[in-house]
């Protein structure tokens, strides 16, 4: 099961770059995913996302 959650975590954080990066989503909004823990899994990705985001800029 473990290996299962890793696999679509980095698909859901694919898609959320792929959004961030068409203008879909703004970091407001990845900030707001990442604070809703009722999703872990889109939760997670944001998280992720909004780091390699800061560490770019």
């Amino acid at each position: 099961m473990a290996k299962k959650a890793v696999k679509s975590d980095a698909v859901m954080t694919g898609i959320l770059v792929t959004r961030f990066k068409m203008g879909q989503i703004d970091v407001e909004d990845l900030a707001e995913m990442a604070a809703d823990a009722s999703r872990a899994e889109r939760c997670s990705a944001a998280k992720k996302v909004l780091q390699a985001i800061e560490d770019s800029a």
